[in-house]
């Protein structure tokens, strides 16, 4: 009997129903597969680590629920990043934050720390569309992104992220997608000819918001994430949706995400120092070589919105402009071409805040002056510039080549010169009541001519077909071309620009050649025309210089590109002033 009653009390525990713990949903694929608990540790759980086995990562939730999650989690500014498909037809991706916003919300940095990032695992790709983004994104937008200075290591870093990091990915492709259709758009006359009906069947309207709004929302729920990743990602973010959005011709929020790029940067490097890097050099992925290639990006591009921007100042402009100021005093070569390039921005950012501040239509009202003693350090500094940088053409130790007829056929070598030329052009005429003063640089003006279609022809053979449009955010060739158009009354001088605008479609950063050649084609109608032109009407070009009088050229000029609405055509707005005549004139050009 005593062993019936241990036999049965043996064997108890089958007629006991087996309580099960609730299923977990966020553990990764190997540990749901083994029936194990997960650590949930980030990008691999540690568990797969300590056995050695190979974590297959987390199944994310699906982008319609992340977004009604964070409708209920989120405070109301978070909620107003979803529900923008009203403008997915028009590819204007919006957000009312920047991606910024969300590292200075949610970070816990308190410090760098020296500590490599931990290792990633390439991220699956799970569609065929992304596959074919991600390559794309590899092999043309990349090259693109900073083709007039490219950086081998930078291509590097920024590809390692797309593929490693999800938030990195999903910018990546939302750029990919927008860039893929403009460079395979063609441009005729009439103007651009957006989504072939072959690429519009293949990818939906809305899936470039879908993914600009999911890189926010990872962005958002990085609280647990190192603060020093947090930093690196968020830069990386914000580098891409400045270029995102400057294609898709949104510039309010391309400066936004370029401003708070910036912000962050200057919170955690206080050093403004544009490093060069070695293209040869293997990658490092330490967290501050990272941040501090990431950070050169943002700050050049900053340094260039200029070009584009009236009353734009670059944030780190005065400290740049100190530091250079002592590094000219030195009359040795120009270690590098980077170098050599960077001191020039500087000076050419200078230079367009003296005629941005005399000689423009500021949108917001009276710019502050300038120190009256500005003008005249800039002319040293870019007389010291020259022969710093011919030095350098000619020194056969320098770093930038082993010979100077291989630095002569590099084709930044021909673009500095070109926006040096002009740097000149503009300091030695700005100011109210000088317009008949750009007659005498006509040599010069020729002279950029001559450089441009060098730099074209470079880039025709970059791009490596003139039917396919190119956009990089790097300001290079168009600024250049439009200020030779507007303001070289030479007639064949200034139809040589127009042509070279209209080679090749081509955009840098809110510069567009098609658009800017359409502004420049206007200018000459009207001061041609004898001030009073009427547009798309043929009028008699005039034999020289001379024959347009002071009273009909224009002096200060500004444009805005207006995207095409539901009931109206895209258009540019068009706002200009006659020397030695009062008022503003306002056109509105349909494109």
């Amino acid at each position: 009997m005593k062993a019936e009653n241990t036999k049965a009390g043996n064997q108890a525990w089958r007629k006991k129903p087996r309580k099960f713990a609730p299923k977990s949903r966020l553990g990764c694929k190997t540990c749901k597969i083994r029936r194990i608990k997960c650590d949930l540790a980030r990008p691999a759980c540690l568990k797969c680590y300590s056995t050695g086995r190979t974590c297959d990562g987390y199944s994310e939730m699906t982008f319609t629920s992340k977004l009604e999650k964070a409708e209920t989690e989120t405070t109301p500014h978070h909620k107003e990043i979803v529900g923008r498909a009203d403008i997915c037809n028009n590819y204007h991706p919006r957000t009312t934050i920047s991606a910024y916003e969300s590292a200075r919300w949610h970070s816990k940095y308190r410090g760098l720390n020296s500590q490599n990032f931990q290792p990633f695992m390439i991220l699956p790709v799970t569609a065929s569309t992304e596959a074919e983004m991600m390559s794309f994104f590899r092999d043309v937008s990349i090259k693109h992104l900073n083709e007039y200075r490219p950086c081998e290591s930078w291509r590097q870093t920024l590809m390692f992220f797309a593929q490693t990091v999800p938030a990195v990915r999903h910018a990546a492709i939302a750029l990919a997608l927008i860039h893929r259709n403009y460079y395979l758009d063609c441009h005729s006359n009439n103007g651009f000819q957006y989504q072939p009906p072959l690429l519009k069947n293949r990818l939906p309207d809305h899936a470039p918001l879908l993914h600009y709004n999911r890189a926010i929302q990872l962005l958002l729920n990085t609280e647990k994430r190192d603060g020093t990743q947090t930093i690196a990602v968020t830069l990386m973010v914000c580098y891409l949706f400045t270029c995102l959005d400057h294609l898709v011709g949104d510039n309010v929020q391309a400066v936004k995400h370029l401003r708070g790029g910036v912000a962050l940067s200057r919170s955690i490097i206080h050093n403004a120092t544009f490093s060069c890097y070695i293209d040869d050099d293997p990658p490092s992925w330490g967290n501050d070589v990272i941040i501090d290639q990431v950070t050169q990006q943002i700050r050049r591009l900053d340094m260039q919105a200029v070009m584009f921007l009236v009353d734009w100042t670059p944030a780190d402009l005065q400290e740049t402009f100190t530091m250079s100021h002592l590094a000219l005093s030195d009359n040795s070569p120009f270690q590098s071409l980077d170098q050599a390039a960077d001191h020039l921005q500087m000076l050419v950012t200078q230079v367009m805040r003296l005629r941005n501040t005399d000689h423009q239509i500021s949108p917001t009202g009276t710019m502050p002056p300038l120190p009256s003693s500005l003008s005249y350090t800039v002319r040293g500094q870019l007389e010291t510039w020259s022969r710093r940088f011919e030095a350098l053409l000619l020194h056969p130790g320098s770093s930038s080549s082993s010979s100077a007829p291989a630095s002569q056929t590099n084709p930044l070598v021909t673009l500095l010169r070109l926006q040096h030329t002009i740097a000149r052009v503009l300091l030695e005429g700005y100011g109210p009541g000088q317009e008949m003063d750009y007659d005498k640089f006509l040599p010069q003006f020729r002279q950029c001519i001559a450089l441009a279609g060098e730099v074209a022809a470079a880039h025709h053979r970059y791009a490596g077909s003139s039917a396919r449009a190119t956009f990089t955010p790097e300001i290079g060739l168009i600024p250049v071309l439009f200020i030779v158009g507007v303001k070289c009354r030479h007639p064949v001088v200034r139809r040589q620009a127009l042509e070279l605008l209209r080679r090749q479609p081509m955009r840098e950063a809110a510069w567009d050649s098609i658009l800017t050649a359409r502004v420049v084609e206007r200018v000459i109608e009207i001061e041609e025309s004898g001030g009073g032109g009427v547009a798309g009407q043929e009028q008699m070009a005039p034999r020289c210089m001379e024959q347009i009088l002071l009273w009909q050229r224009i002096e200060a000029l500004s444009y805005t590109y207006i995207p095409r609405g539901r009931a109206s055509a895209a258009r540019l707005e068009i706002e200009y002033t006659f020397c030695a005549r009062e008022g503003i004139h306002v056109e509105s050009l349909t494109i």
